[in-house]
């Protein structure tokens, strides 16, 4: 029996399950599947009241959709997309505290961002509240955190800042790619590849990365 990578992706401020390359990624990876030699189940999730994202409400809803004694383990894969990545960090930084055994396949955060450009009290909101950030490491296997960015991105232009804080933070591996703004086109064949390249199943190219070392 093939094994199932469980994929959900939590979409960008006012974001829904439609928006962005969400439905494109569902059915990209549902069929090159076989290619793979397992089976996604991709889950673009509607978070509630996300046209103003609150970080308790995100929160409450993972752990209710995502709790970690059922749904989170190894075959278990997060994207995020702009805030949809702290909502993870926060998320996987609360299951830190009651599981701190549990685990998941990989985080993918796509143009993920401590800082932005002018930003507006609810952003701040979520740039000023703290994470514990080794417990949501803890969850995260070695390798296994991606970020994505664009050179070009209208609302993080100091994208090395933001490069720098996910090194430091996460010890993630950070990508930079050229020209992507902030990653809303309809399709995104570096995402759908980030994903297979974490679930272990993709050998393409990928972009050159750079990682810190984990402490």
């Amino acid at each position: 029996m093939l094994p199932v990578k469980h994929v959900y992706v939590v979409p960008r401020w006012g974001g829904n399950s439609c928006s962005d390359w969400y439905p494109w990624l569902k059915v990209q990876l549902e069929e090159i599947a076989a290619e793979d030699n397992c089976r996604y189940v991709v889950s673009p999730l509607n978070m509630p009241a996300w046209d103003v994202p609150v970080i308790g409400n995100a929160v409450d809803y993972l752990a209710e959709l995502l709790p970690a004694e059922r749904i989170l383990n190894e075959e278990t894969y997060l994207v995020g997309h702009s805030v949809g990545c702290l909502a993870i960090l926060h998320h996987l930084a609360e299951v830190a505290k009651q599981e701190p055994q549990a685990r998941v396949g990989g985080v993918l955060c796509v143009a993920g961002w401590f800082l932005i450009d002018n930003p507006w009290q609810d952003i701040l909101n979520w740039m000023d509240a703290p994470i514990d950030y080794e417990g949501a490491r803890r969850l995260i296997p070695e390798d296994k955190l991606t970020v994505l960015l664009s050179d070009d991105d209208p609302y993080t232009t100091g994208y090395q800042q933001n490069q720098k804080l996910w090194l430091e933070r996460m010890h993630a591996s950070v990508n930079i790619l050229p020209g992507r703004q902030h990653f809303s086109k309809s399709l995104d064949l570096d995402v759908r590849d980030a994903i297979r390249d974490l679930a272990g199943a993709f050998n393409g190219t990928a972009p050159v990365s750079v990682r810190a070392p984990r402490s």
